[in-house]
């Protein structure tokens, strides 16, 4: 609990513990209990440049032609399941791993907080070295820190964990070069995570009905996807925006049985008729429309969420 850890802390440990020295070595300390969130900054390292992660760098790791490792199996800490099936997808994520071994990110890594990539690189390395099982509590003692509405010991999404995992290692990679704010919009889909797992989902231009369309974006951008139009069966005016996503969601419509079947209801043609009449900017009016998303730049690495519920 966070107030036996607390205790345990000032009762001698803090001074003592020899961990932080021995394995996380070339990376920054943090002091405090593992359940309070870490408050710190990172230190600029680099300046903005318009390609932040070249892309035949990626290339190379995505091509990595090492054979990996066996997969080590993680225990569950007490509803952890959610968390652990991630991090084994994460760790089967090539180009991924073969940065964290072969690059490493702790050695450049100027972050004065707890680093998301910097545990995973150690957990990682772990899963490569280890013949037995064993519980990634370094990261999920630090759930808030990933998602602010993650909880420690709490049941919660498989999916929504992945989502904020991603958004996470995008931000540490955008904050070596100042944060979201000092990077241009088109650099930011050019780090290493928009490499692996971004795409692009074009759609109509924006208004109450594209919501729909944009529950699979993402708020730091990325590379990859799908496309969709609009066409109004009156002026046949077409009407298109491409957005940035970093995976897919797809439904489970009657008798699909297999994942292109799903795929397939993803880009089937929709009508938007009845209360769902598309506001058209040609005829200034709302009509029946038909949609369609079809896949347009897909990611490297295709992250699949099935709306299973």
């Amino acid at each position: 609990s966070l107030t036996c850890q607390k205790v345990h802390w000032k009762d001698g440990h803090k001074t003592k513990c020899k961990v932080n020295s021995a394995q996380t070595a070339n990376t920054k300390s943090f002091s405090g209990v593992a359940l309070v969130p870490a408050r710190g900054t990172s230190t600029i390292s680099k300046k903005p440049t318009e390609v932040l992660f070249p892309y035949n760098e990626f290339v190379e790791l995505f091509n990595w032609e090492k054979p990996g490792f066996p997969p080590r199996g993680l225990l569950n800490c007490g509803n952890s399941c959610f968390a652990n099936v991630v991090l084994q997808c994460l760790a089967s994520t090539r180009p991924l791993v073969a940065y964290l071994l072969e690059k490493g990110h702790r050695k450049e890594c100027r972050r004065s907080d707890w680093c998301f990539l910097c545990e995973l690189q150690i957990h990682i390395e772990r899963s490569s070295q280890s013949l037995h099982p064993f519980s990634p509590t370094n990261i999920l003692s630090r759930l808030p820190n990933i998602g602010g509405n993650l909880g420690y010991g709490r049941q919660e999404d498989a999916h929504e964990f992945m989502r904020f995992a991603i958004d996470t290692m995008q931000s540490v990679c955008l904050d070596e070069f100042g944060g979201e704010k000092a990077v241009d919009r088109s650099s930011q889909e050019t780090t290493l995570i928009q490499h692996i797992f971004g795409g692009h989902l074009q759609s109509q231009s924006p208004n109450i009905l594209t919501l729909r369309v944009f529950l699979v974006g993402r708020k730091s951008g990325g590379m990859g996807g799908g496309s969709g139009k609009v066409i109004c069966t009156n002026c046949n005016k077409i009407s298109n925006q491409c957005e940035n996503m970093m995976d897919l969601t797809v439904e489970i419509n009657g008798d699909a049985s297999s994942l292109e079947e799903c795929l397939d209801q993803f880009t089937v043609k929709e009508w938007l008729h009845g209360e769902n009449m598309y506001k058209c900017d040609g005829c200034n009016d709302y009509v029946k429309a038909w949609k369609r998303l079809t896949i347009l730049w897909a990611p490297n690495i295709l992250t699949i969420a099935l709306k299973r519920f």
